[in-house]
């Protein structure tokens, strides 16, 4: 591969299509999912017209409403009360041990919901109708069966719900109360499970021009990957032997290591009896500029940090910080554009200066 070849590769990856990142929610927080069981229990809360939430029918209006949005010629809700008088169940067991998701009852209609968020539709549907028609509780009530799930189908005799259609209608009933009612916390949860669950339903696939496009594709990117390496370990080398070249009576020690993916080449003096060193990190993450940050190692006390800050925080530092139980001091230096003599140079200046922090200053503690 050419560096033409390596240009034309390079611009057509940046113009292939990529999915959107759902924005963070209290529900994706580090956990691995939110799936089907978790998240009925969120709706059974939500649907309890009685519920701590303070809430009342809100949920109850907005399911009812997308029911009737999603099946216009089936669904017949002629009744006025949406209100749930009962906690609803959860994991409502059959006499063939089968268990409902959600059972809501109200006072002229019963109702079974079905949530199906990534699982195939293999429920015993018939045995779920059964167990509703032949309890007494149930007999004088409108039946009414629901499947939720992202695609909104259903099997026959049951009705279906759209995650995106119900989401809609939560959304409308939830800004009417943001505006009608005090703020408190069962508003903002319930906003961040909306935000949750359009992060699930929505297609982050990777799309089809771009999956062709890189399979298509692999030796070529496998070749720009490693010209990318030799160029860094040349680099590396390169930046080795001026730096030997400028302390020529010392032993410059090198490290390659990755953060966020980019180059980070560590140096330091071997004669430093601690881990000081200073880092070139190529950063090539958007509206970020490269940078050397510098370390000092070994600062035990409150004093020691006092003393390595006054000496080592230069004019051009951005920030200080902390790693290492308090124990490393840790300073960054960013510059506005990258040219490789800027980078020695820059360098040379913060080895110098971590030299004579480690062989004057703290020869002084």
């Amino acid at each position: 591969m050419n560096i033409i070849q390596l240009i034309k590769l390079i611009e057509h990856i940046k113009s292939l299509p990529i999915p959107e990142i759902s924005e963070q929610t209290i529900f994706s927080i580090g956990s691995r999912g939110y799936y089907e069981n978790p998240t009925s229990d969120v709706l059974a809360f939500f649907c309890d017209s009685e519920g701590a939430h303070g809430l009342g029918n809100l949920m109850m209006e907005a399911l009812f409403d997308a029911l009737t949005v999603a099946n216009p010629k089936s669904a017949n809700f002629d009744f006025g009360d949406f209100s749930v008088i009962t906690e609803p169940g959860r994991e409502v067991t059959t006499k063939s041990n089968k268990r409902i998701d959600l059972l809501l009852e109200g006072n002229d209609w019963v109702m079974v919901i079905e949530n199906k968020i990534y699982h195939q539709q293999v429920n015993p549907f018939t045995t779920y109708q059964k167990h509703i028609e032949s309890n007494n509780k149930f007999k004088n009530k409108q039946h009414i069966y629901v499947v939720l799930s992202p695609n909104g189908k259903a099997p026959n005799n049951w009705l279906s719900l759209s995650y995106p259609i119900f989401l809609d209608s939560i959304r409308e009933k939830l800004a009417r109360a943001f505006i009608t009612q005090p703020l408190n916390k069962w508003l903002v949860l319930l906003r961040e499970f909306i935000l949750h669950l359009e992060g699930i339903m929505s297609d982050s696939t990777m799309p089809h021009e771009t999956v062709s496009y890189i399979l298509d594709n692999l030796a070529e990117i496998k070749q720009a990957e490693d010209i990318k390496q030799k160029v860094i370990n040349a680099y590396q080398k390169e930046l080795l032997e001026k730096l030997q070249g400028a302390f020529p009576n010392e032993k410059v020690r090198t490290r390659l290591h990755h953060w966020h993916g980019y180059p980070a080449l560590r140096f330091s003096f071997e004669s430093w009896e601690t881990k000081t060193d200073a880092v070139l990190f190529l950063d090539g993450r958007k509206n970020n500029k490269f940078c050397i940050n510098y370390y000092a190692f070994d600062i035990n006390t409150p004093e020691q940090r006092e003393i390595a800050d006054s000496f080592l925080k230069q004019e051009d530092c951005s920030s200080t910080w902390s790693e290492g139980s308090g124990k490393v001091k840790c300073y960054k230096s960013p510059y506005e554009s990258f040219d490789k003599d800027t980078a020695h140079e820059f360098l040379i200046e913060k080895l110098s200066l971590l030299d004579e922090f480690e062989t004057q200053v703290r020869s002084q503690w």
